[in-house]
């Protein structure tokens, strides 16, 4: 059932009305620690990215335009933010390019890690971390995460209606 005040779900959410040079409407966005920025410049971010990427790796645009299936020049507006990049491209990007999604996003968008820029550091730094734990290690750590969470297993628990089909 959908929400019947769209406008109290904005308010709920810290959503803005705002213009973008991508989309012919207004469209919400939530504001980050450096403002809203336009789809536009987090496009250009992750085109960045991929370059640094491509180049760490000492690859051309030629050799990985052939592992994607493109013609270089066409994956080079990728890496040029001439052309959008979906979500299924960048995954193939980062197992060829050796990166984790995560790394992306956070060149990209880092509010998405905090409600300021160092906090968004820290918070990568230790999901980076995270991601190079041993499988035990992770494990324990979870365990350990859990118990100190005030909310413990709220978020990742199942919704009682998922109980509920499950008998």
């Amino acid at each position: 059932m959908a929400i019947k005040d769209i406008h109290s779900y904005i308010d709920k959410h810290g959503l803005v009305q705002t213009d973008d040079s991508e989309v012919e409407k207004p469209i919400y966005r939530r504001p980050g620690f450096d403002g809203v920025r336009s789809l536009l410049a987090i496009e250009e971010e992750l085109s960045r990215y991929l370059r640094e990427r491509r180049d760490a790796q000492n690859l051309n645009r030629e050799q990985v335009g052939m592992m994607v299936g493109l013609h270089h020049e066409i994956y080079a507006r990728h890496e040029r933010a001439g052309a959008k990049l979906r979500v299924t491209r960048l995954l193939h990007l980062a197992e060829l390019l050796d990166f984790s999604p995560i790394e992306a996003i956070y060149a990209a968008a880092p509010k998405f890690f905090g409600e300021s820029e160092q906090e968004a550091e820290v918070k990568f730094k230790l999901v980076m971390r995270m991601l190079n734990l041993p499988a035990s290690t992770a494990e324990n750590l979870l365990m350990l995460v859990e118990g100190l969470s005030p909310n413990r297993g709220a978020e990742d628990g199942p919704k009682q209606t998922d109980k509920k089909r499950r008998g």
